[in-house]
């Protein structure tokens, strides 16, 4: 019986550890990642949240478009929110 509590226990440590190799072999390393140098780049690229090139030092064409995306949906928001306030306003005033 104890055997088997044994193996039980080593074989959920395997498993743990398999778990941890898995993961840090998907972990970006420093190298890999290539953060924005100033702090202009940084924010143009919504604190690291859009795609950026290294290389030409701007948004990608992929970063422009859910960068867009972005900013369209919360215009929406906006717009809802006006629309009920002011359906709110017209109904009891």
């Amino acid at each position: 019986m104890w055997e088997k509590i044994k193996a039980y226990f080593k074989r959920k440590q395997t498993e743990r550890q398999a778990k941890k190799d898995r993961i840090a072999a998907v972990k970006p390393t420093l190298d890999q990642f290539n953060p924005p140098l100033t702090r202009k780049e940084w924010r143009l690229t919504g604190r690291g949240k859009y795609e950026f090139d290294a290389n030409t030092r701007k948004l990608t064409q992929f970063g422009l478009t859910v960068r867009l995306e972005h900013r369209l949906n919360l215009m929406m928001l906006v717009l809802l929110a006006l629309v009920v306030v002011t359906y709110i306003v017209m109904l009891f005033f």
